[in-house]
């Protein structure tokens, strides 16, 4: 059997395709991690610690996936924990006055449209860079955080919601589940259609991809106005896993989702990365952080070991382009 044949072969051989040279690799540290962890910890391998562990990161992977396909298109998104926090404390707001579920949880949904949408005109419309007209929003929105919560938490959620988090098939979270679908539609999209190929297109060269007849402005318009739309459906698992939102509810989520994105080899200038790479990323952030936590590592400390894994990763990407 030829070499190329093999399983190791194979490996080589996709490793070596555009975008999936950070895979291979990926998956390896993600291997040697848990290996670490389980031997370091007797409850880092077990049913129970991975039930928490999606429980409590799947709202951070659902909003990983917009932005993934935002930085590949050659932009950014700062604003999205502040929008999980307007879109959280408004449906809190909706439930208290007693406004049925499904009905308070679309309004949230149709709010995080909008402001993702503002989000995009900024960007699309009059051309403002995406880390000037996002960050903007960041500041703007989480100031109208404290001005919906008047500097108190909102609380005293009615229990049918409360109880949705607690939801599980097959003893996985509903939260993770719905992340992975969310996912799996995500790899598919970019990897099997030709929107996947206009957004690279639009991050490797925005002005050329337009020659081409690619409308770089609505694609990104629409990009932003999914990123809204999913930190509000985010907004929703975290607050019924809270019970309460307030003034700083996700504040941090932008920074966590491009670690994870940077770490999962999608480049900040546009162009290159996958979706993949993208959830592998995600993944390896939540179990570090799971992992550091059992062996009682300070969050101090857990900052520092994080900054240095982005830089050594970083460092091998860009290794791996020359």
């Amino acid at each position: 059997m030829e070499e190329k044949n093999t399983i190791f072969g194979k490996m080589i051989a996709y490793s070596k395709q555009d975008g999936n040279k950070n895979v291979i690799l990926l998956i390896t540290y993600l291997i040697i991690q848990t290996i670490i962890f389980g031997i370091a910890t007797p409850f880092f391998l077990t049913v129970s610690n991975f039930q928490n562990l999606m429980r409590q990161t799947a709202e951070l992977g659902m909003v990983t996936i917009p932005l993934a396909i935002i930085l590949m298109t050659g932009n950014i998104d700062l604003s999205i924990g502040s929008v999980m926090g307007v879109c959280a404390i408004s449906l809190a707001r909706f439930l208290k006055i007693g406004l049925n579920p499904v009905g308070a949880v679309f309004l949230a949904v149709c709010i995080g449209m909008f402001l993702g949408g503002i989000n995009g005109i900024l960007v699309a419309k009059f051309n403002l860079e995406g880390i000037v007209a996002t960050l903007g929003m960041q500041v703007m929105l989480r100031g109208i955080c404290y001005i919906l919560t008047g500097g108190r938490p909102v609380s005293g959620l009615p229990k049918d919601f409360l109880a949705f988090s607690k939801i599980e098939v097959g003893g996985i979270p509903l939260s993770f589940i719905v992340m992975l679908i969310i996912f799996s539609i995500a790899i598919f999209i970019m990897q099997k259609t030709t929107f996947g190929i206009k957004v690279h297109a639009i991050g490797y060269n925005a002005r050329t991809s337009t020659f081409s007849g690619i409308n770089a402005k609505k694609i990104k318009f629409l990009l932003f106005t999914l990123s809204g739309a999913i930190a509000a459906l985010a907004s929703m698992f975290m607050l019924a896993r809270f019970a309460s939102a307030e003034s700083e509810f996700a504040n941090g989520y932008d920074t966590d989702t491009l670690t994870s994105l940077l770490i999962g080899g999608i480049s900040i200038a546009g162009g290159s990365g996958n979706m993949i790479g993208a959830f592998l990323g995600f993944i390896t952030i939540a179990t570090l952080r799971n992992g550091l936590n059992h062996i009682g590592v300070s969050a101090i400390y857990q900052q520092f070991i994080l900054g240095a894994l982005i830089i050594a990763f970083a460092v091998n990407w860009k290794k791996k382009r020359d």
